[in-house]
């Protein structure tokens, strides 16, 4: 569970919903025994038994883009990770294997995430993957790319295989995110993803969650970025994520004082210009919270088993493998997603507690989405 204050009182988000608490129910930053009990009898505490499975699969583990802050890249953008490629065997062992785990757990459906790399560096894997699980089970299907190679005929492919959601990423308005993600070649991406997303939306029903990563050096420029997105975008199709970059390359990059409060400036903005936002969530993973892949399990083009999907690609990070299964003692190879950074986690919740607070203040209007 997560407490966050807000501008009315506590939030408190938990596994089965989320609550706005008087201040006189939290002591601390903790909730003291009446809130305890308040929160127990309203039932938002409680862990929801399982009812999907989530497999989030890497069908290529190269990328067309040299971010230098990715956690795949060394500092000057080089990939630091071999590449590989899903292939049709892959694709069968991933089916069995998550089969297995969803009878053992008693799961009735599948969440499925296409991730890479850049999943749309081995297209025919995506596909073949969509409908190998679409056919044996009910699936949720999502993916996340960069969407420079998001065509009009590869979105409606996709879509028609049973693709629902895309997440894609921008680093800012045109120049700045030019400045970063650019292809291996140099060539600026940020017209390409626009166009890409905006064709999808008009020529399929793939919706899109616009995620932009938060530097100190965008944040002020987050205004111009939502009003170009939205002349070219269906902002009622679109949610907004907005996140603290962990550079991975060169160490954490976190916005400074008073970050916080534009960033849920910007997201005001944002849901006066039509876009949806996020609902924040608790901190429950369901790859990596619980060892030995129980809820979820993160796999590589390979078959090797990760705990979670910043460990992909990472030898030493292995946790096991389809056909044999789990580690029985992983130790320090099961690593959690997230992070302690205290001054990331400190911008993450207030943030979250400025979108709960958008989020009642606007009810009643379509600008909230799980």
């Amino acid at each position: 569970m997560r407490l966050l204050r807000g501008r009315g009182g506590w939030w408190y988000v938990g596994r089965a919903g989320t609550a706005l608490l008087p201040g006189a129910l939290v002591s601390g930053g903790r909730l003291t025994p009446e809130g305890v009990r308040q929160v127990a009898a309203a039932g938002i505490d409680r862990v929801p038994a399982p009812e999907h499975y989530s497999l989030t699969v890497v069908t290529s583990t190269a990328c067309n883009l040299g971010c230098p802050y990715c956690f795949q890249n060394t500092p000057d953008g080089a990939r630091r990770i071999t590449p590989a490629k899903l292939d049709a065997r892959g694709v069968a062992a991933c089916v069995e294997f998550t089969e297995t785990r969803m009878a053992e757990l008693g799961a009735r459906r599948l969440e499925l995430l296409l991730f890479g790399g850049e999943p749309l560096l081995n297209p025919a894997a995506c596909v073949a993957l969509l409908h190998a699980f679409g056919e044996r089970m009910p699936t949720t299907a999502s993916m996340v790319s960069n969407g420079v190679l998001l065509t009009p005929r590869r979105a409606v492919e996709l879509a028609g295989a049973g693709l629902r959601d895309v997440q894609i990423t921008l680093d800012g308005p045109r120049p700045r995110h030019d400045s970063v993600r650019a292809t291996r070649g140099g060539r600026s991406t940020f017209d390409t993803i626009l166009s890409n997303v905006a064709i999808a939306q008009r020529d399929t029903a793939l919706r899109f969650t616009m995620r932009v990563n938060v530097t100190p050096e965008n944040l002020p420029e987050l205004p111009e970025l939502l009003d170009q997105a939205a002349a070219v975008l269906d902002p009622g199709r679109t949610r907004l994520a907005l996140a603290p970059v962990l550079d991975y390359g060169r160490g954490l990059a976190v916005p400074g004082e008073h970050a916080a409060e534009r960033a849920v400036d910007a997201y005001a903005l944002a849901v006066r210009l039509g876009f949806r936002l996020v609902r924040p969530r608790d901190t429950h993973c369901d790859f990596c919270s619980e060892t030995a892949g129980r809820l979820g399990a993160v796999v590589g083009p390979d078959g090797t088993l990760f705990s979670c999907w910043d460990a992909v690609g990472e030898p030493d990070l292995a946790v096991g493998t389809l056909a044999g299964g789990y580690d029985p003692d992983p130790g320090p190879r099961w690593r959690r997603c997230g992070g302690p950074e205290p001054s990331a986690g400190a911008f993450t919740d207030a943030v979250d507690a400025g979108v709960l607070d958008l989020i009642r203040a606007t009810a009643g209007r379509e600008v909230t989405s799980r």
